[in-house]
């Protein structure tokens, strides 16, 4: 199968690189992905914007576990979202299947578009 880059597909097929919604489950290989939106990642030095990411997060201790996240601390993993220079923030994160994996909705809290767009004020509402 051939691989793209993801700026790639985004340049050529997309003809942008703003996303509103992004939903990612690509058995472990996901962790890479979104590192690389955060800090001084490929993804966000290339501009790559995403409003909402819906993402499974493969447990590592899982017997299936791909070798690249065996070793990963998924609890460090949300934190480095809080710590490092990143507009995404964890907004919900829930319990998938028996394994178990972790459904996590991250949501751009910076971009004016995104903000509007997904009325991220709500989130923050005193009421």
């Amino acid at each position: 199968m051939k691989v793209l880059k993801f700026t790639k597909i985004l340049d050529d097929f997309i003809g942008s690189r703003f996303i509103h919604y992004l939903t990612i489950d690509i058995e472990g290989f996901e962790y890479g992905i979104l590192r690389e939106l955060i800090g001084d990642g490929e993804f966000a030095k290339a501009g790559i914007v995403i409003c909402q990411i819906d993402a499974e997060l493969h447990n590592p201790k899982f017997p299936n576990a791909h070798p690249s996240i065996k070793q990963l601390n998924p609890v460090r993993f949300i934190l480095d979202f809080l710590d490092k220079p990143s507009p995404y923030i964890p907004i919900f994160n829930v319990p998938y299947l028996k394994h178990p994996h972790q459904k996590v909705t991250f949501v751009n809290i910076l971009n004016p578009e995104c903000r509007e767009a997904f009325n991220i004020e709500s989130y923050f509402s005193r009421k």
